[in-house]
């Protein structure tokens, strides 16, 4: 499954022949999960944005809207400075769609917060191609914006005398469980929901008493390098959680439906492997048991802890 597929998408055109065909061309390179809306004012109501400019308890989560210009209601141009406005919206990738190349016109579109454009009649090429752009645009401004929070806080740590400090695990080259407390707060601070994931070895204790913790360190390299290999969801961050442990978060998601899949996908994977556990009574090989949930940005750091208590009952029931 393309990363593609777990993206969802709002077409905002007020003809419906013409949304109906970017969909379709949407939906032929592999985004499944598009919305239309008919005119400005729609958009605005499915984007949580009220007409008098206030926001929703909460709405659908956006990676992306193509906006047309050229609307009777409320126009493209003040849709997306609306949007802009918006605290949840103001970072969304934005594709307007003109039907001319005026330079004026192209001029107020980046004003009004427009991040490109494509000119009609559109083909799927290039719009497929322009799309793909602004969303690994928006994936690496966000792991930017991780970074620079890395930076912060290791200033912070060299003036407390805290030499070695990181978001990144070395052992495993994913990010630490301080990355996954940043994305929650940053999840509450931006009124985003985000669907979870927990991924846990089985019995790791009893790997690391036979095999030794040299071994197990190896095991669980081998791990987490099979689990980045799998295409998850866009915007997906996967972080290293604990002895044994992965803990992933797709913010902005509606539902854990994408994260569900990815999990299927990760304990085949790592069944094909047949990996010896030699101190197991669930498997006589290394497994995976996988949990997820979905939560509202308040309900996130408890939705992950209960998901951990789940999983160690759940271990605890099979002995």
């Amino acid at each position: 499954m393309g990363a593609g597929e777990q993206t969802k998408i709002l077409v905002v055109d007020d003809v419906p022949e013409s949304a109906l065909i970017t969909k379709a061309m949407l939906m032929k390179g592999g985004f499944d999960h598009v919305d239309i809306a008919r005119g400005g004012r729609e958009a605005l109501h499915m984007c949580g944005i009220g007409d008098d400019g206030g926001t929703a308890a909460f709405a659908p989560s956006y990676a992306l809207v193509v906006l047309d210009i050229r609307m009777p209601d409320i126009d493209g141009l003040e849709v997306c400075a609306r949007l802009r406005l918006s605290r949840h919206t103001r970072r969304l990738p934005i594709l307007m769609l003109t039907a001319t190349n005026d330079a004026e016109t192209l001029n107020q579109a980046f004003m009004a917060g427009a991040d490109d454009f494509l000119t009609k009649p559109i083909n799927d090429v290039r719009l497929l191609a322009r799309i793909r752009t602004l969303l690994r645009m928006q994936r690496e401004r966000e792991r930017r914006a991780l970074r620079e929070e890395e930076l912060q806080l290791q200033n912070a740590a060299l003036k407390q005398g805290q030499i070695s400090f990181s978001l990144i695990d070395p052992d495993t080259d994913l990010l630490r469980e301080r990355a996954f407390d940043l994305v929650v707060s940053d999840c509450r601070r931006r009124d985003r929901p985000a669907a979870i994931a927990l991924v846990r070895i089985v019995d790791f204790p009893g790997f690391v008493e036979l095999h030794g913790q040299d071994s197990a360190e190896a095991m669980v390299r081998d791990v987490a390098g099979l689990l980045r290999s799998i295409p998850a969801p866009v915007g997906v961050m996967l972080t290293a959680y604990g002895p044994g442990m992965f803990m992933g978060i797709e913010p902005g998601a509606s539902s854990p439906g994408a994260l569900d899949h990815w999990g299927e996908q990760a304990a085949r994977a790592i069944a094909a492997r047949r990996i010896h556990h030699g101190n197991s009574i669930q498997s006589q090989h290394v497994a995976l048991m996988i949990r997820t949930a979905w939560a509202k940005p308040g309900d996130l750091g408890p939705a992950a802890d209960r998901i951990i208590h789940e999983t160690k009952t759940m271990l605890v029931e099979r002995q």
